[in-house]
This record gives C-alpha cells, structure tokens and sequence, in this order.
C-alpha cells in the first residue's frame, strides 16, 4: 500500500484543469542563433484541489519541432501556487516569422495540458546593428542630429514591425518618445537640467559670472593656466557627472573664451572629467549603482555554489571588488592622465589641433560651421551696465546647489541604511542615496537661494549698495539725498529673477528634445536586440579565459556607444558575463576583477565617445559647443585612450603581468605620447602632427587638392592682451 499514497497525490491533480496562461517575450525581436525567453503569467480554475509538491511542466515547439527540452518547475512557490514562469534558453536558428506552440501541463506526458502561441520574430545579428549605423551615417550626411536620430528611432521601428513603415513612424512618437519622456529617471535629468540652466541664466544676469571670471582672469595669464582650472576643478565635483558637466561648462565658458580656447577644447575637457571621474570615485551617485550590480552577481554565484570559493578568493564584497579593480580601470585613469599631458604641453592632435589653432591664430572660439542654435549665447542674458560684477553673486548659488545635493545624497543613503539595517559606513551612506532625488532638490534649492540672495543686495550707480544702514534705521525707501530717480534698487527683484530664470530654461529646448531623442534611440536598440548581439560573442566555447577581459571592454565599449547608456550597458553586461568569468576561469580571482574593470571601463568609454550620450549632450549645451564638432574633436582622443587600454592595458594583464603593472606602463605612456603624436598648438610653422599629415599628404598628392594655409603666428602675450 505504499504507492496508495502517491496515486491520491496524482489523481488529485490530474482531476485539476492545467493553467491557462497567457505568453509574452521578453522582446520583441528575437536573434538567429542566440538564446531568448518567454514569460508566462498564470491563472488557475477556481476550485481545484492541487497537491503540494506537485509540478508544471511546459514545452515550446515549432510545428512537430522542439525549441527546447521539456522544462520542470515546481506547483509551488514556497506557500503560495506558482503564478509565472520564465523559459530562457529558447534558440530559433532561422530568419523570418514563426508560431511557437506553448503546452502547459501537470505531467510529463502533456495529457489534459492547455496550449498557447507565441509568434517570434526572427532576425539576423547584422540588421540588429541597422538603427546605429543609420544614426552615424545620416548624422554625417546631413549635420542633424535631430534628424539622425529620429532615422534611427524609424529604422529600429520599421524592423521590430516587421517591415511596416506606417508602424514605425507611429512607434518613433507614441512609443519612443513617450517613453523617454514618461521615465522617471530621465524626468529627473530634465528637471534637475532645467533648474540648474535657470540658476546659471540669474547668476549671469547678476554680473555673478562677468564677477567670477574677473577674478580668475587676475590670477591666470595663459591658456595653459585656463584649461588646467578646467581640469581641476572637475575633481573638485567629483561627485556627480550630470553636476559636474552643467557647472563647469557654464561656469567656465567664458573664462576659457576670453583665452580664445575652442569650445570644442572647453567641451572636451568637461566631458573627460565627469563619468572618468564619478565612476572612479568611492563616493559618488555611481557607487551604489555599480556595487549594487556587483553584490548581485556574487548573490548569483553563491546560490550556484561558489560560496566557499568567493570566500577564499576575497570576493565577498561588492565593494572590496570594486576597490580592486580600480588598479585596472584603465580607460577612465588613462583618460584623465592624457588630458593633463595635453594641456602641460599645450598639444593637441587631429581634429582638435585644428580647432586650438582656429581659435589661437583667428580669435574665433567657435567654428563658422558650427549650428547657431547651439552656440550662440543669449545677449538678453548678460547683465547691464549699471550692474555691479561681483563674484559671489557666483560662487554663492553654485556652492548652496553642490551642498544642497551633497546633503541630500547623505540623507536619502542614511535613511535607506537605516531601513535596511546595515552599518553606518561611507560606503552605504553614499552607496544607498538617491542621486536623482539630491540633484532635484539642490538644483530647486540653489536656485530658490540665488533668488533670495541676489533680491537682498542693492545697487546704486554700478555699485553695490548698503542698504542695511537704511534699513536699522527703520527707513526703508532706500533713497539718496531724496532723488527718486536714482534711488537704490535690488539687483534683481523677484519677478526680474524669475523671468531670467524661465528664460534660462527655454533655453534648454534643443537640448531636451536630443536627449529625448538619444534616450529613445537607446530602448530602439535593445528592442531590435542590438545589446544581445555583442554579447553573444560569449558564447563560444573555444575562448580562452584570459581574453574574457579585453574582449569585455571592447563588446561593454560597442553597446553603450550604441545604446548611449553606460548604466545601462552594465546593466545588462554583469549577468551575462561576471558569472560566466567566474566558472569559465575556474575561479580565477584575478580575471574575475579584470572583467569587473572591463565592464565599468568599457562602459564609460562608450558613453564617453557617443554623440547619443547623455553627458555628451549636455557637456555640447553647457559649453555652447556643437555636438557635432564637440563629437568629431573628442571621439579620435577617446579611441586611442581606449586602444593604449586594451594594448597595455587588459590583454597584457590577462596574459602576462600584474594588474597594477599596466596601470603605470600606461599612466608613463599616456604622459609621454602627446610629446610624439601631437604638435604644440604654437608651433611657429604651425606643423601638423604626424597622422594629419600623412593626411594632408593624400589630399595634396593623391588627390590633387592644395596645401593648407598657415595662419599668422601670434604669442601668448598677444592672446592675453586681446584676452583683456
């Protein structure tokens, strides 16, 4: 009678309807070749009498065919019936349209099973890359970005609808846009945006930045002294990258202009010092995205059985890990080391020694080419005559928003600390803050204080004036020797302020639309699995683990240039190859740490060198340089810190020495090379460096064209006593 038991147990189920379900893929583009999944939500008659420790199992085919093995999941998830599924590994090897049949049953057998379809849209990995490729090449066609990425947003659409373009074109608009708009990470960007580009619109207004750059142009006399203020002061908002980026570039700006440095030099130098920067620094809004992404891999791993072995390898913080792998983040490091070498020796190379030049030998800080919606300054932003120029007027605002959003990002990461009951460490209190909430509420903050702060103080005749005499003397009409006409008056009133300040964010428009633009062309690319494509290159069973770090950092590079998204490149590169390093290498404590680099290396890198990059975007608009020239001046720097990253970088330490080895090769190499490839922005015959002159060779030689004029040489002096 000992089976009595196990035949109740069957009839009790088999006397139960299966589930009906409903099917729903995880995207809607599937990948000749490459792994995807379904998920099932299900729904069970109400009545049944299901058994505990009973199972479902389901079945996916194509026609007679089986997409996979038959899949075995508990009734039960712990107390509660099982209401969705997940079947991953699913693998289609053929282009086109297919009807998948899914079978849900409460045997092995499938008796009684209830049946759903699914179609699968089946594409090839190349045209997964069509909607970038698309964006680059009608970016350089046509000098619209704008119109680049919509073509791509159209491109991406008319492939996940198989072809109808009447589809796409709806899609680019309800959906995309919608959707980037609708998000509340990117609501917080465009806020915090905003409220920042109205507190700049009433700081100059107020004579405060006319007040700051008179005192910095008091004690720096050369271009060289400009651009390393720049630099430096991109450490001191380390942060945060979206602070940094609006902060310097506007504060900066003008500075930098009356040294005719190129905005196209200026942008380059902001956008360098925000992600290379944010993520690197153990106290940032990066760092608890990135730990968090770590722990979860190591949660991953553990629950595969790899506790003990994490343990004795020392990988059992998320934190602990990231720490290490700073010896190898080579692209932001070699990033940050380039840029100093290049302004020390004042060269530049390519692209960028064109624009120093333009700007050095013809006063023009900005290209004639360049949009002038993008470039051009608002003349109803500067102040008037009359208005005395006082650099706290500057200083102020800036520093109430930096310790406005400093504070907030300790209260918000104290207050989840708590909830979670973990230890009061520097670690958690900025690991655990809300970045974008803190940027809202100190952008909210500084300006609502440089409101304040600028209606208290009185000028009179281009002066400031001390009202507060007046005003203990309880004589408020602020009058002088009773001349109504030249009474006193506040610099800005409170309606005066707000109307600069509304201002100040229309300006904003542009830049808004691009970055809705870039963010829908991001979600567009993963639609059309472009991210899965890249990373399929893991699949191969014949690599040899010590290459998983470099080819990390070059696939971790393609996605976020294409997605324009750094977060959202490691996002998906940690659960795809963090625990696959990890069985692959056997364990392997430094690989491991290498590839944790790589993907946070690689990621930076991409966003860093995409036109469709949010911190690309906003570095053009806080600078007032044009995204296109800020793009093609700045990608030839980023591509060959990338290439010295992998040459010196990660393919010799996988292979041959330490981590830390390669960390200074590189830091000596990237110091000496501008003193090779590149030429002094001053050179007296105004030489080329060596790649544009092999360029310039076959332009003249090949293809007939004339030589490059030479412009009159100036000095330094000149360009400080033009500056003046």
């Amino acid at each position: 009678m000992a089976w009595y038991p196990v035949l109740l147990l069957g009839c009790a189920v088999l006397s139960s309807a299966a589930p009906s379900f409903t099917v729903k893929g995880s995207r809607p583009t599937i990948l000749e070749g490459v792994g995807f999944q379904l998920d099932l939500s299900l729904s069970y008659p109400s009545g049944d009498n299901l058994a505990a420790g009973s199972n479902i199992y389901v079945r996916v085919q194509k026609g007679a065919q089986s997409v996979s093995d038959v899949k075995t999941y508990p009734l039960y998830s712990g107390d509660e019936l099982r209401t969705s599924l997940t079947l991953s590994d699913l693998v289609l090897n053929e282009v086109g349209t297919h009807e998948l049949t899914v079978d849900v049953a409460y045997s092995a057998d499938f008796l009684g099973a209830s049946s759903g379809t699914y179609e699968a849209w089946v594409i090839s990995g190349f045209v997964s890359l069509l909607p970038p490729l698309f964006v680059v090449l009608v970016a350089g066609l046509t000098q619209e970005v704008l119109w680049a990425l919509w073509v791509g947003l159209f491109v991406a659409g008319a492939i996940v609808h198989q072809g109808n373009i009447f589809d796409a074109f709806l899609r680019t608009l309800d959906t995309y846009l919608v959707n980037s708009l609708a998000d509340s990470g990117h609501a917080f960007v465009i806020l915090f945006s905003w409220f920042l580009a109205g507190l700049v619109a009433v700081v100059q207004k107020s004579g405060g930045g006319h007040g700051i750059a008179n005192i910095m142009l008091k004690r720096i006399s050369t271009r060289r002294g400009v651009q390393l203020a720049v630099y430096l002061l991109g450490f001191v908002i380390f942060f945060d990258d979206y602070a940094n980026t609006l902060i310097l570039g506007n504060t900066m700006r003008g500075i930098s202009d009356a040294f005719f440095v190129s905005r196209e030099k200026l942008a380059f130098l902001v956008d360098a010092t925000t992600a290379p920067i944010a993520s690197l620094a153990p106290i940032s809004s990066w760092i608890g995205f990135e730990v968090g992404l770590i722990n979860d891999q190591l949660e991953t791993l553990k629950g595969l059985g790899y506790t003990d072995a994490l343990a004795e390898a020392g990988l059992t913080s998320g934190y602990g890990i990231f720490l290490s792998s700073l010896a190898s983040r080579y692209y932001p490091i070699f990033m940050l080391v380039f840029q100093l070498s290049l302004i020390v020796f004042q060269r530049d190379a390519g692209p960028m020694l064109q624009a120093e030049r333009r700007a050095f030998d013809n006063k023009l800080v900005i290209s004639p080419t360049a949009k002038e919606s993008e470039v051009t300054l608002d003349a109803s932003m500067e102040p008037s005559e009359s208005t005395p120029k006082l650099w706290w007027n500057s200083v102020v605002p800036i520093l109430s928003t930096l310790i406005a959003v400093f504070a907030a990002l300790l209260v918000t990461g104290y207050n989840t600390t708590v909830d979670g009951g973990q230890e009061m460490t520097a670690e958690n209190l900025f690991g655990n803050g809300d970045s974008y909430s803190a940027l809202l509420w100190g952008g909210f903050i500084g300006s609502v204080v440089t409101w304040v702060f600028i209606r208290l103080q009185y000028q009179y005749k281009g002066e400031i004036y001390n009202q507060w005499k007046h005003w203990v003397a309880c004589d408020f009409r602020m009058q002088i020797d009773g001349d109504e006409a030249e009474a006193p008056r506040p610099i800005l009133n409170f309606k005066e302020s707000l109307d600069v300040w509304i201002e100040g964010v229309k300006g904003l428009t542009a830049p808004v639309l691009v970055l809705l633009m870039a963010w829908g062309i991001g979600a567009a690319v993963k639609d059309v699995s472009c991210d899965l494509f890249f990373a399929s290159v893991f699949s191969s069973d014949s690599l040899d683990y010590r290459s998983l770090p470099t080819l990390t950092f070059l696939i971790s590079s393609l996605m976020s240039f294409c997605t324009g998204t750094s977060w959202g490149t490691m996002s998906i590169m940690f659960p795809l190859v963090l625990p696959a390093a990890w069985i692959s290498s056997n364990g392997d404590q430094e690989i491991f740490v290498l590839v944790v680099s790589a993907i946070l290396a690689g990621s930076v890198f991409g966003d860093h060198a995409t036109a469709i990059s949010d911190t690309t975007i906003l570095s053009s608009m806080a600078t007032k340089c044009d995204l296109r020239h800020h793009v093609v001046t700045q990608l030839p720097y980023a591509l060959f810190v990338a290439a010295v990253a992998i040459i010196i970088g990660y393919l010799p330490a996988s292979f041959l020495f330490p981590a830390w080895l390669g960390l200074l090769l590189g830091i000596v190499v990237m110091f000496l090379v501008p003193l090779v490839f590149a030429e002094k922005v001053d050179h007296p015959q105004r030489r080329l460096d060596p790649t544009m002159r092999v360029v310039e060779w076959a332009r003249v030689t090949l293809l007939k064209g004339k030589p490059t004029e030479t412009a009159p040489i100036k000095s330094e002096k000149d360009l400080g006593d033009q500056a003046f």
